[in-house]
């Protein structure tokens, strides 16, 4: 999809006429100027426009114009239209979607209004619906594509050819052809310019390598972006476990998906909920209900706290031995914001590792060693670092010695931590993401507090 940057000033600088022709309800003069528009072009008018306006705009628009426009639309949008549409324009637009696009439309709207959408459907394209939706969520099966071009091992180059413009003009992508058995066993894919370079008496097995790349149905989404990262692919052919061809996954829903994936990611690395949400919550948070961002933020933000009361009742159980040396409370920011940062940094490495597959859950152990050296040289350097204000700032050897022990040691535990949050929630099967900067540098607030104080109670008493 196109978010409409592009667009985006040709917009704004109309705008003004564009509101006096709605204002005036004068639809003929509005269909003729956006009648020529493309899709991404009229989805960014509106975003610019009341909500009260897009069912009337939609429906001055050419039939084929509304179905590619629709597409465009974020899921809210979407919603606000359907719900203001008779049946007939409904099925009218759902019909005409890609079965690809339409399962993601189902799979964000409530449920009512999905089972109503499924209902207007025709036998034929219904099936199609719930076999998609048959799918795991987040599921490979999800993004694909029923439709595609496929032929026969035995056929000629001519034959495929003239299969093709008899057949192709329905199908999403024809950049590769697919070639199967008799029993629909996927053999081999084949580039469209191979084929049209080809003599047309040429056999297709004649131009075959058998070197296909393709993933089972119900294989994660994060597995096949890496696919197509690796391959550098356009298309991904999907198949059950016998290897019968079921659809084909386009490089554009792979790109929505890794857009989602990288959203997510980043919401969670922040501490925000990101479940129900999209990339509008991140673009467009001016026009997201202020509760979906409250309920969004609250909920880590909670756990923060009563994380952070720990920390209090750490430096409470301390109290004799900062109220002698009072000095102490001024290095302990400094302290636990390294630790947390240096964690933050392991942490981030290893998510964006796991992320890309160059990392396995086996690995847990190589990469503690890897930085537990990594981490005992930086802590050396901060340590070294924090030195000179401990003996200014302390006026004490034993003060000095205390904050660079302390950051040393913080350091390496910070570190680690990073290192083992992504690991311990991968195993968990959960999102390593999940390991975010607020829980780490919380979690060095607590452990640093406790490690910093602890070491002073022992040099000092």
């Amino acid at each position: 999809m196109n978010d409409g940057y592009k667009y985006d000033p040709m917009i704004r600088l109309l705008k003004p006429e564009l509101e006096d022709i709605i204002k005036s309800k004068d639809w003929k003069s509005l269909k003729e100027i956006i009648s020529f528009w493309l899709p991404p072009e009229i989805a960014e008018l509106f975003r610019e426009i009341e909500p009260k306006d897009r069912v009337v705009i939609l429906r001055l628009l050419p039939k084929d114009l509304q179905q590619d426009l629709f597409s465009y639309l974020d899921s809210d949008m979407q919603e606000d239209i359907l719900k203001n549409l008779s049946n007939d324009d409904i099925k009218s637009i759902i019909e005409e979607l890609e079965p690809d696009d339409r399962t993601e439309l189902f799979e964000e709207m409530p449920p009512e209004l999905t089972r109503k959408m499924i209902n207007l459907l025709s036998p034929e394209e219904r099936k199609k619906a719930l076999n998609l939706l048959g799918y795991p969520e987040n599921s490979v099966g999800r993004l694909m594509n029923p439709d595609y071009i496929a032929v026969k091992v035995s056929w000629s180059v001519e034959k495929t050819i003239e299969f093709i413009r008899n057949y192709g003009k329905d199908v999403e992508s024809i950049n590769v052809i697919y070639v199967v058995d008799d029993e629909w066993h996927l053999l081999d894919d084949i580039p469209l310019k191979k084929l049209i370079f080809a003599k047309p008496e040429h056999s297709i097995e004649s131009l075959m390598d058998r070197n296909v790349i393709y993933l089972e149905s119900e294989i994660d989404q994060e597995e096949a972006i890496k696919i197509f990262e690796k391959y550098d692919l356009i298309s991904l052919p999907i198949t059950d476990k016998d290897r019968h061809l079921l659809g084909v996954v386009t490089f554009d829903d792979i790109l929505d998906t890794v857009r989602e994936e990288h959203t997510e990611d980043f919401t969670k690395f922040l501490g925000i909920q990101s479940r129900d949400m999209d990339l509008d919550f991140i673009t467009r948070i001016k026009d997201v209900p202020i509760m979906q961002i409250f309920k969004a933020r609250i909920s880590w933000l909670i756990a923060l706290l009563i994380m952070d009361f720990i920390t209090g009742g750490i430096i409470q159980g301390f109290q004799g031995t900062i109220a002698k040396y009072v000095v102490l409370v001024s290095f302990l920011p400094v302290l636990v914001d390294t630790a947390g940062n240096a964690g933050s940094q392991s942490a981030t490495l290893v998510i964006r590792a796991l992320a890309l597959g160059t990392v396995k859950l086996k690995d847990w152990f190589i990469l503690i060693l890897r930085e537990l050296v990594i981490s005992t040289l930086l802590a050396l350097v901060m340590g070294f670092g924090i030195s000179l204000m401990g003996f200014i700032r302390g006026k004490s050897f034993l003060i000095a010695q205390i904050v660079i022990i302390s950051m040393i040691v913080n350091v390496i535990i910070g570190s680690l931590i990073g290192v083992l949050l992504p690991f311990i929630f991968t195993k968990l099967k959960k999102d390593p993401a999940t390991a975010s900067t607020p829980l780490i540098t919380s979690l060095a607030d607590i452990i640093g507090t406790g490690i910093y104080l602890s070491i002073a109670y022992i040099i000092l008493r």
